[in-house]
């Protein structure tokens, strides 16, 4: 197995040790989009990494709609915590948003791995550490931004070159502002007439980057006097 994996997961923080042990137990599968691969409520037999594309991690509310949890990509941990609470089983659901490649751990190996070398335990806080200053920032732009500023935040912050969402559903934008797919349906056909993005199947064309990134800056420039 190539160690660049390991090095896309850890850089160079895990000891040799560790990657010849993750080594000998690692299974390499790749997935298909839209492929399911984590269920929530089944037992916690495998620990998942991605080595190659975005996933989704979701589950259902009461009223049966979608809520998406969290979207990973290549060098994230999936479903650790539920391998550490095994007896509450999965806490989600995971789909392949693109083609990629999981590495898939038993469960017992992951928590071997934890027990018995201190670095890999590190790369798992500063995993979650990563997860956790996400949410704060979450619940920060909740609480200072509008759900059109947020919007305009995660459209810069996700172009290609600065011009182009691509890959992203309405459902899944959603879950990353903060909202629900009605609302940034009517918000990207509102951009769309105000001539600030164009619409294209599986695609979002930035327009004028400059009106977007104005309406940002004049927010701080409100909240500074």
């Amino acid at each position: 197995m190539s160690e660049s994996i390991f090095f896309k997961i850890a850089g160079n923080s895990l000891s040799a040790e560790v990657k010849t042990f993750l080594e000998t137990r690692l299974i390499r599968k790749k997935i298909a989009k839209s492929e399911q691969f984590l269920w929530e409520g089944d037992a916690v037999e495998k620990v998942f990494f991605i080595i190659r594309g975005y996933v989704k991690v979701f589950h259902f509310s009461g009223d049966g709609r979608e809520q998406i949890l969290a979207v990973l990509k290549s060098g994230q941990f999936v479903n650790t915590v539920s391998a550490l609470r095994q007896e509450q089983g999965n806490h989600a659901n995971g789909t392949a948003l693109t083609d990629g490649e999981l590495g898939m751990l038993d469960a017992t190996d992951f928590l071997s791995a934890i027990r018995n070398f201190p670095d890999f335990a590190l790369l798992l806080l500063h995993d979650y550490a990563d997860k956790l200053d996400h949410l704060t920032q979450l619940v920060e732009e909740l609480s200072l931004f509008s759900t059109r500023q947020r919007l305009i935040r995660f459209l810069l912050k996700n172009g290609e070159e600065g011009q182009t969402v691509r890959g992203w559903t309405q459902e899944e934008i959603a879950a990353q502002v903060g909202t629900v797919r009605d609302v940034i349906s009517r918000l990207l056909g509102l951009f769309a007439r105000e001539g600030l993005i164009r619409i294209e199947r599986q695609r979002i064309i930035i327009l004028d980057e400059e009106r977007l990134q104005s309406e940002l800056e004049d927010r701080d420039m409100r909240l500074k006097s």
